[in-house]
């Protein structure tokens, strides 16, 4: 499916566009239109991604998830369906999007960021290829570490550790602390990842552990969680958030499969999803292909603006890559004078 648009292409390889932007809750004075739009709208906030995660995240909890009674010790049985279902759907959603894109190329070029291929006969990966080495440390590390925030979390609501505020016994105020923090789920991810994403690009732990992730300069749908162990640990652990706040597992749950299916959207390789020619919706994987182009910038996602109000946000226009060296340029300016002082 060729794309014959050249407004959409620069050069021969990358697919040009439109430049990232924030949601409109960034932006002051309030602009209520907007907001009201992108809540609702499609595609929007709550759809299609985030309701279709959470409808995957209700499913599993009704239909593959232990009474949380039988979860009050650690029993290799419950732990091990687990790990087996949370195996089968990563498989499924980060396979199935591979073998669209990648293998059976229903979309051919149309909407993606480069042309370049993944790597083969690399020595930069495992086994010499991108593939298997991302698949490797996605099924076999960030499988087994979902798993354990997931088992810590059903153990511990279980037993009483978690759940602690306390709202009386009014089922109304528990049903609204429950909705509220499923609609501040994205954006609890979106802070978090952000400022995880920064210690991440720090001097001490990128070259021993977030460099693994950035081999990943063309991505693929197996990418986005092609992690360090530590970076895996470090990543999931926007869970915790909701350790501190949920009254009920679902909402952890929700928090981790989040954190588990955002990368595969935002690592695509593709803008938007077309079928028949037909653009259905953005994947909105602009915003992080941006950070893997050009490294130093847009850490976090576009719902929460924390790359806007730490100077690191780029849209993807000439102007943006301007303000980003004199980013970089003051940065290093302000390191050298520490050194020497």
């Amino acid at each position: 499916m060729p794309d014959t648009n050249p407004r959409n292409k620069s050069a021969e390889k990358e697919w040009s566009p439109e430049p990232a932007t924030l949601a409109p809750i960034n932006f002051w004075p309030p602009r209520p239109v907007k907001v009201f739009k992108w809540l609702f709208g499609f595609p929007g906030f709550l759809w299609p991604e985030n309701l279709l995660i959470l409808g995957i995240t209700l499913i599993i909890w009704f239909f593959l998830t232990p009474d949380l009674s039988t979860m009050k010790s650690f029993e290799a049985w419950w732990v091990a369906l687990l790990f087996a279902r949370n195996f089968a759907l990563i498989l499924i959603l980060y396979g199935g999007a591979h073998l669209y894109f990648y293998v059976y190329k229903l979309q051919g070029n149309v909407s993606k960021f480069t042309k370049q291929p993944l790597a083969t006969d690399s020595s930069r990966f495992l086994f010499k290829s991108q593939v298997l080495d991302n698949i490797f440390h996605t099924l076999a590390i960030g499988v087994p570490i979902i798993t354990v925030y997931e088992t810590i979390t059903y153990w511990a609501f279980a037993n009483g550790y978690l759940g602690f505020i306390d709202l009386g016994t009014n089922p109304v105020l528990f049903w609204c602390w429950f909705g509220l923090l499923l609609l501040l789920t994205p954006m609890i991810h979106s802070i978090v990842f952000y400022f995880v994403h920064r210690l991440l690009h720090t001097k001490s732990l990128y070259k021993s552990v977030h460099a693994l992730h950035h081999r990943n300069v063309v991505v693929g749908p197996w990418s986005g969680l092609d992690m360090h162990l530590v970076e895996h640990i470090l990543y999931f652990s926007t869970v915790v958030v909701q350790w501190l706040l949920a009254l009920h597992p679902v909402n952890a749950l929700f928090q981790i499969h989040v954190a588990a299916i955002y990368p595969l959207t935002g690592h695509l390789g593709y803008e938007k999803l077309t079928i028949g020619g037909k653009e259905k919706f953005d994947f909105g994987g602009h915003f992080h292909y941006l950070h893997h182009k050009f490294f130093e910038c847009n850490y976090g996602t576009g719902v929460v603006g924390l790359d806007k109000l730490f100077g690191t946000f780029h849209d993807g226009s000439k102007e943006s890559q301007a303000a980003l060296r004199e980013y970089i340029r003051a940065k290093r300016k302000q390191t050298a004078q520490g050194v020497s002082d």
